[in-house]
């Protein structure tokens, strides 16, 4: 049986972000996640508190801020 590489692995993750849950209050899970959201982990705190800690919520609040933040850079505000 071959090993699966994590690249592989954060593959399979996003393809079902439904069935994560980011738990705040783990500084390893706001780290991961927010390197994988590519944010700082207050905007993931941030987003967390907005919609919630479902990751499959909290990446599409985030593509919707950084939509915002490109159509209009300097009207974005979080939370």
């Amino acid at each position: 049986m071959g090993t699966t590489s994590f690249d592989e692995i954060v593959r399979i993750a996003k393809m079902h972000l439904e069935n994560f849950i980011i738990d705040a209050n783990k500084p390893v899970h706001l780290a991961w996640w927010a390197e994988q959201f590519e944010v700082s982990e207050e905007a993931l705190v941030a987003a967390i508190a907005a919609v919630g800690n479902r990751a499959d919520a909290v990446r599409i609040y985030l593509e919707e801020q950084k939509r915002r933040l490109a159509a209009h850079p300097a009207s974005l505000t979080v939370g």
